[in-house]
């Protein structure tokens, strides 16, 4: 297996800090075109929630102020829902932006993600900042870490094929 088929699996790395939580991963491919499949909805489409139901709503207004929004719904019937504000874009390298779970009542994250190529990879580092120590706790304890590999896993892939 070659080194980029071998680290397509790689895990995200989840480190809670306080009221943050800093996420790490590396992608086989350039962060001009991980940035691409992170924004347009065509790609979103297929990679988020990869495996865990079908994306039903994905909006994406790409400007400083512009809003965004993606749903599911589960095999179980529920909809899973996700929205914000882009706050900050310079592509490819950072994307600012704040993140509320619809289904429940909470206040917005803001999410300050930075995409760092190297040799054609990406690290994509996000810092989350939540409004306590105890909503990193709860999201974490919710299982968003196996959601997050397997949507990063479907990036990837995307992101590759964008390359050709």
């Amino acid at each position: 297996m070659s080194n980029a088929a071998a680290e397509t699996h790689q895990r995200a790395t989840v480190t809670p800090q306080g009221a943050q939580m800093v996420i790490t991963r590396t992608f086989a491919a350039p962060a001009a075109l991980v940035y691409e499949a992170m924004t347009t909805p065509e790609h979103i489409r297929q990679w988020w929630g990869a495996g865990h139901g079908e994306v039903t709503i994905c909006e994406v207004d790409l400007r400083v102020g512009g809003r965004w929004h993606y749903a599911q719904v589960t095999p179980g019937g529920e909809e899973v829902s996700f929205s914000g504000e882009y706050r900050e874009l310079d592509p490819p390298r950072r994307l600012v932006h704040t993140e509320a779970f619809d289904n429940i009542q909470s206040p917005a994250a803001v999410v300050e993600t930075s995409f760092t190529e190297q040799d054609g990879r990406t690290t994509l580092r996000a810092v989350i900042t939540y409004d306590s120590p105890e909503t990193v706790e709860m999201v974490l304890a919710s299982g968003m870490e196996g959601g997050l590999n397997d949507s990063y896993d479907a990036l990837e892939k995307v992101a590759q094929a964008l390359a050709g």
